[in-house]
Order: structure tokens, then sequence, then C-alpha cells
């Protein structure tokens, strides 16, 4: 997947955890299948619950 398309899904799964329905972020957090990749140094997870990802997890990574 390109950097424009991970910037996208972090974008869009941030804003569905902040803004869209509590439920569904529950559900997705509990239930949703999880994807997990680095994007510009910060390792991301994101949850997919009925098609939509929900950003469930956001953090820099360690250099060495």
């Amino acid at each position: 997947m390109s950097e424009l398309a991970l910037g996208s899904v972090v974008l869009i799964g941030d804003l569905n955890w902040r803004k869209g329905p509590v439920r569904h972020a529950i559900a997705a957090f509990l239930f949703g299948r999880r994807d997990r990749f680095d994007h510009l140094g910060m390792r991301c997870t994101v949850a997919w619950w009925r098609n939509q990802p929900y950003l469930v997890r956001f953090r820099e990574v360690a250099r060495d």
C-alpha cells in the first residue's frame, strides 16, 4: 500500500474514532480486524469494523 493510501487510512480512522458512533468504535476495538503498519516514523494500529477504519493506537517507533 502506498504512503498516500496509508495516510488516508490513518486520517479517516482517527476521524471515525473521534467523531463516529461510540458503539461502532467500541465494536471495532473489541472485535475488529487489526492492521498494524509503520507510517512516517509512527506505528499505527487500525481496527476495521464494517469496512470502516478506526485508529486504535498511534505511537512513535523507537529509533536505534
